[in-house]
């Protein structure tokens, strides 16, 4: 009986044996394969990774190509301005001779600009200009005659331009006035516009011949022309 107990006991053992083979197979299989698996895994993300940074460079590097190529300055410099203060106007005052100017700044060294005679104001660039006429009167003591009844004066100023193309001069811009004529009187006309100018134009500034006397050429009489 004993020894049919041991032989039964023996069996056992070796079937639970066998099964602890199996699972033990069993478990080294899943484990390949889960490690397979994860190494496919990590090789699909580095791949992505490369990718992607790959494609960032690459969309960075065209991006900054574009971007440099846009912010390539074209052409003359942009918004350069030409800045004139009115001289002492000698002679008698006439309507054929335009305001003197003196320069302010260096815009007379531009390519775009040129003062001939500190009268006639040359363009030789063609595009957009902005330009800015304020003309200062002042009556000085005893320059008015006196009367009972205030005296009026008419202050008219223009800027006309002139080209090969056009068969007479045009008129730019143009302001018109009445001032009291009175000791010590204070008054300003300022006019303003954007105006597209043809290449080789010459502008010029006149005031009427009643007014010419009144110019206050120490301060306040200024043209600014900027190209745009």
């Amino acid at each position: 009986m004993a020894r049919v107990e041991m032989f039964e006991f023996g069996v056992e053992q070796e079937q639970m044996m066998q099964v602890l083979m199996r699972h033990c197979q069993t478990m080294k299989r899943q484990e390949t394969r889960l490690r397979l698996a994860t190494a496919v895994l990590l090789a699909t993300f580095m791949a992505t990774l490369l990718w992607l940074h790959f494609h960032q460079q690459t969309t960075k590097g065209a991006f900054s190509g574009a971007h440099s190529e846009a912010l390539k300055p074209e052409g003359p410099p942009i918004r350069h301005s030409l800045y004139l203060e009115a001289g002492k106007q000698f002679g008698a005052c006439s309507e054929e001779l335009p305001i003197k100017w003196n320069i302010i700044n260096d815009g007379n060294d531009s390519p775009n600009f040129k003062l001939e005679n500190q009268t006639v104001l040359h363009v030789f660039t063609k595009g957009l200009y902005l330009i800015n006429l304020r003309i200062s009167y002042r009556v000085v003591y005893n320059q008015c005659k006196p009367h009972s009844d205030p005296e009026f004066l008419t202050l008219e100023v223009s800027v006309s331009q002139k080209h090969s193309n056009y068969e007479k001069e045009r008129e730019v811009i143009s302001g018109k006035e009445s001032m009291l004529c009175r000791d010590y009187w204070l008054q300003s006309i300022t006019l303003n516009r954007v105006i597209m100018l043809e290449a080789d134009t010459s502008l010029w500034v006149k005031l009427n011949k009643k007014s010419c006397k009144f110019l206050n050429w120490v301060k306040n009489s200024h043209l600014e022309v900027t190209y745009l």
